[in-house]
């Protein structure tokens, strides 16, 4: 069976806060391939969006607490791009009800999605087939349970937070400034040098629980191997 290969990106999005408001948008969206300082910075959603599909490959895409800037997702994709949910629908003939399931990756169609969301409100991954590609959405908060801040502190990664005024008149399309620019690549680029570090140690699972179950089963296997 072939086995997709894939890009990793740390992403972030900024949202608009200003008195008055009645809707709130995406006026800055930025990612950073893992391995490298390539900060690509857009002013919507849409643009960011549009970036990612014309990198024409399978993308796994990093945002720190999905449970908030999934729901940009979802809405973008729902409302804007029109994209359909990739899912059957099954009916069981005992009973007569019907089964809803998600579509297995290789059968799900071009311009079409799936999430995964717990009863209980948590957010693990969004998967788009767009293209002929897969760009799947994780959320690092799940890998990293920390603040930006913390991570930068507690990894000692080169860059760190900064400080931005969130409140302010901003929209959609809008023109970014450089310090705006500045305190989005760092936040990237704080969880960027995490993901590497996890990453170079083998734990590229999509919970920090999963990276520990894999930990613990692969002690005792090396444990059993040098008792034979």
């Amino acid at each position: 069976m072939k086995t997709k290969k894939f890009r990793f990106f740390s992403c972030d999005f900024e949202t608009t806060v200003y008195k008055g408001q009645q809707t709130t948008e995406v006026w800055a969206a930025a990612c950073v391939e893992l391995f490298t300082e390539n900060v690509v910075i857009e002013n919507s959603i849409d643009n960011f969006f549009n970036y990612i599909c014309s990198l024409n490959t399978n993308c796994i895409l990093y945002f720190h607490n999905l449970k908030f800037d999934g729901s940009f997702w979802l809405d973008y994709l729902i409302r804007v791009k029109n994209y359909e949910q990739a899912y059957d629908t099954y009916e069981i003939k005992e009973s007569g009800k019907k089964v809803i399931s998600w579509k297995p990756e290789k059968y799900m169609y071009n311009n079409t999605f799936k999430y995964s969301i717990s009863d209980r409100g948590q957010w693990y991954s969004i998967i788009i087939k767009v293209k002929n590609h897969f760009i799947e959405i994780r959320d690092s908060l799940k890998l990293l349970p920390f603040s930006v801040e913390r991570i930068g502190n507690s990894f000692k990664t080169k860059h760190r937070k900064l400080d931005m005024e969130y409140s302010g008149f901003r929209y959609a399309g809008c023109d970014i400034t450089p310090k705006e620019k500045e305190y989005i690549s760092n936040d990237v680029l704080v969880v960027k040098e995490a993901l590497e570090i996890m990453f170079t140690q083998g734990h590229d699972k999509l919970t920090i629980g999963a990276c520990c179950l894999a930990e613990y089963k692969n002690i005792c296997k090396i444990s059993l191997k040098n008792q034979l």
